[in-house]
């Protein structure tokens, strides 16, 4: 779903040298993804020459759309060459893993930390994604490790070391702005544990800035310096971080992003009216423009926003007071069978609990007996707490500071340390007795192995793992959806299906994913799909489709074939194409109809899937004339 927009952005980057399109991540991960894809020449210039590009915040969603019918004859061909590159950052994680895990624990330990990090389903599910998750895992702990390197061993090239892959972390994702506040606590914890800690305090200050300033100049490079030194009030921000109330009345500029929109309408730039509006930024532009919307998606809009601007009463609701606990319209989230509006506090924990491999579980288990019970130095402490402040920090951040309960990526950057951590486990054995240490390392062994066959049983479809303790990948209903199993990773796959079994029959089809179905027309490989009818109230078309000429989805539900992303059948609200004929390309080509409220598919989950999912995220149904007579009344019910 997110990698049709990253890639076509990483493209822009290269060819225009500026970051307006897509802002909602930093570069680096893109730029690294498009480089390939620049060498092949895709079609782009066309969007170039259109109004599409010609506006200071340009639709990544239309413009992933264009490009795509633009290139469709290589689409896929493409995003290959893209996905090459993405195993470079988990080899720099794999780097760090192993050398922090062997200065730590030694070159065993080094070792099983590296196997489990490079076996790791969830890992490889996203070394080969053009998204910006793996590249913030590797590079932050890369950039944590240098910074605990520099604090054990003291020095300016370990200053600047650490301030350069900082940067390098900060280009990945807005997370890992976290990383500084973490360091600041890591240093004091090391510093404090050395017996010349005053010297090393002293010396550390200089080192800090040093460090800070090869961060922002990284920071900057990475951006070509677009918009370094714009006046802080000049920016039009709407997070809270970013913003205070506006004045009733005061003129609003408008937004074609909705969230943007509709911010700008209550909220105005703190700077702007203070000594600090004519302070030059030292950050890029669309550094701070892509944070603010970053900050606006998990603080959510709040639903009294929504609804004055849908009724014009936004004079009236600017000058009523802002309570910071009022409910706010957000994403649907799921869990365990259960779809809503605000996440849960225990979400993440229970998604490590389903998406890790039982042997890893053991494995991280027997690592606690050790950190628990292992008698330390107050140098050991400071070098435990190195590696077990990031995730804990992750972890606490996305649980109770946002309500963005959407996968397991998000909470990707603890992965390293887990592994890191495990390493203990060999040392600890060594020193064991004799019939003790066989009996460990007998454990040690079988949860190794048990990884491994987890890791080899789900090949190669990793996004989709879970452990069998949790009903495995195909239980229903799922524990977890959207990128934790349905991602629309197998639309290619659902088509080669249909040409096998099926070719000659239309296939009622509601996928969860960013590419029209007919991209297969265009490259001359036919799929003939339609649209399954909807729940009445559960969709809209969108307001920017064509007006006429859509079929839209079909009036009644008849037998035959039908697939079904998981994620839709658990009820999602999504955009979905229109099955229009090719021959209406471009008009009919973006997403068309909007299930604007949950279930407008939900109704597949009354009947029962034949065979195993295609790729365990796209189910297949085989609808019979019982079924039609048995269903059918749930579709005539408002």
């Amino acid at each position: 779903v997110d990698e049709v927009a990253h890639l076509p952005a990483g493209v822009s980057y290269w060819q225009q040298g500026s970051f307006k399109l897509y802002h909602h991540n930093p570069p680096l991960v893109k730029l690294a993804a498009a480089l390939p894809v620049v060498l092949a020449h895709p079609v782009f210039d066309p969007i170039y020459q259109s109004t599409l590009w010609r506006t200071s915040d340009p639709s990544q969603a239309t413009i992933a759309q264009v490009f795509a019918r633009l290139n469709a004859d290589r689409y896929f061909e493409l995003f290959q060459l893209a996905r090459l590159m993405m195993p470079l950052f988990s080899v720099i994680g794999g780097l760090a893993v192993f050398a922090w895990s062997k200065r730590l624990f030694g070159t065993g330990a080094g070792l099983l930390s590296l196997t489990l990090w490079a076996f790791c389903p969830n890992v490889l599910a996203n070394a080969r994604l053009v998204t910006s998750d793996m590249g913030a895992s590797a590079l932050g702990a890369a950039a944590t490790y240098f910074c605990w390197r520099y604090l054990v061993e003291p020095g300016w090239r370990r200053a600047v070391g650490a301030g350069v892959t900082l940067g390098l972390a900060e280009l990945t994702k807005f997370s890992m702005l976290l990383l500084p506040p973490l360091w600041l606590v890591i240093a004091v914890g090391v510093i404090a544990s050395r017996p010349d800690w005053k010297s090393r305090a002293r010396r550390a200050i200089p080192h800090a800035a040093l460090a800070a300033l090869a961060c922002l100049l990284v920071i900057d490079a990475g951006y070509l310096f677009e918009g370094v030194g714009r006046p802080l009030g000049q920016f039009e921000f709407g997070s809270r971080a970013l913003t205070r109330p506006v004045q009733p009345g005061a003129p609003r500029p408008h937004s074609k992003n909705p969230l943007l929109d509709v911010a700008w309408q209550f909220r105005v730039n703190r700077f702007r009216g203070t000594f600090l509006e004519s302070l030059p930024s030292p950050l890029p532009a669309h550094f701070l423009l892509g944070f603010d919307e970053q900050k606006i998606e998990t603080e959510g809009i709040p639903m009294r926003f929504w609804k004055a601007v849908q009724t014009g009463a936004i004079r009236e609701e600017q000058a009523q007071p802002e309570a910071s606990d009022e409910p706010a319209e957000g994403y649907s989230v799921y869990l365990n069978g259960v779809m809503k509006r605000t996440g849960w506090w225990y979400y993440y924990p229970l998604t490590l609990a389903y998406k890790l491999p039982e042997g890893t579980w053991l494995l991280l288990l027997l690592s606690l007996v050790p950190l628990c019970s292992a008698k330390r130095t107050g140098e050991g402490w400071a070098n435990e707490l190195a590696i077990l402040l990031p995730p804990a920090a992750v972890l606490a951040s996305m649980t109770f500071l946002t309500d963005i309960n959407l996968g397991l990526r998000y909470i990707l950057p603890v992965f390293p340390y887990l592994y890191i951590s495990a390493g203990r486990i060999v040392p600890w054995i060594e020193g064991r007795a004799v019939k003790l240490r066989r009996v460990l390392s007998a454990a040690t062994a079988a949860g190794l192995v048990a990884s491994l066959a987890a890791t080899a049983w789900i090949a190669p479809h990793y996004l989709a793992f879970f452990n069998w303790a949790s009903g495995g990948p195909d239980r229903m209903p799922p524990r977890l959806i959207d990128s934790n199993l349905d991602w629309g990773q197998d639309l290619v796959a659902l088509r080669d299906w249909w040409a096998r079994t099926i070719p000659d029959q239309d296939l009622g089809l509601a996928y969860f994913g960013q590419i029209n179905p007919s991209i297969f027309a265009l490259r001359g490989a036919p799929f003939r799909w339609f649209l399954p009818p909807v729940k009445p109230g559960t969709m809209r078309p969108i307001a920017s489709a064509p007006s006429a000429g859509l079929i839209g989805p079909a009036k009644v539900l008849k037998p035959g074939y039908y697939a079904v992303s998981a994620s839709i059948v658990q009820g999602l609200p999504w955009r979905f194409y229109d099955p229009a004929d090719t021959d209406r390309v471009p008009e009919a080509w973006a997403p068309a109809w909007n299930a604007y409220r949950e279930g407008a598919f939900g109704y597949f989950k009354n009947l029962t899937p034949i065979g195993p999912p295609i790729g365990h995220s796209i189910l297949i149904y085989k609808v019979t004339e019982e079924d039609v007579r048995r269903i059918s009344p749930e579709l005539e019910r408002e």
